[in-house]
């Protein structure tokens, strides 16, 4: 039966992770997509002008689909939910795809521009989003640095991820919100 719509889709993004982790970004090529999708380049074609447009699109869905934003009701419950996805993405099967991204990185300046125009200006509007909506609800301090705060829990995540290879899992996430987020973002009982 032939792939259409949301289906077919997901196929081509997953095709794209899975060639970025076994060939590095620059291996994503219509080609390489179109074959690990088992599809055609035309099909690729009238969906993105180019492999570079596919794979900023494939990485915005990935983080997109992955890392929650929608409003939990605390600041607490938010956190956690975005740092568990954070964490499902760092431990699944994208994880050897995004070490390839931010290794790529370093040596493609559009790879790097749109990694952190697409994904990671996403990921900021929404955190950014979270924290206003923890300080109209009280749990955040209307004083916090939301440059800090956006980053504060994922950093250790990712350093993880690319640096000391230390695990990744749901103790981790919940400690990091229990133990620095929440503790960072209180608000003054004085």
């Amino acid at each position: 039966m032939r792939r259409r719509g949301t289906e077919l889709t997901d196929a081509i993004h997953a095709a794209v992770l899975r060639v970025i982790g076994e060939r590095g970004a620059a291996g994503v090529t219509m080609e390489a997509v179109a074959a690990a999708a088992g599809t055609s380049k035309a099909v690729l074609y009238r969906r993105w002008p180019d492999a570079p447009a596919l794979l900023r699109a494939s990485l915005l869905h990935t983080a997109t689909a992955s890392i929650p934003h929608a409003d939990t009701g605390s600041y607490r419950g938010d956190m956690l939910a975005v740092l568990r996805g954070w964490a499902g993405l760092f431990t699944g099967p994208q994880a050897a795809a995004l070490r390839s991204v931010v290794a790529a990185m370093a040596g493609d300046p559009e790879l790097t521009a749109a990694f952190r125009g697409d994904v990671i200006g996403w990921r900021k509007q929404e955190m950014a989003a979270l924290l206003a909506r923890g300080v109209a609800r009280g749990d955040v301090r209307a004083d916090i640095d939301v440059d800090i705060a956006r980053e504060l829990g994922q950093s250790v995540l990712w350093h993880r991820l690319l640096i000391t290879g230390d695990p990744i899992d749901d103790d981790l996430a919940v400690r990091l919100v229990d133990e620095v987020l929440v503790p960072f973002a209180r608000p003054s009982t004085t």
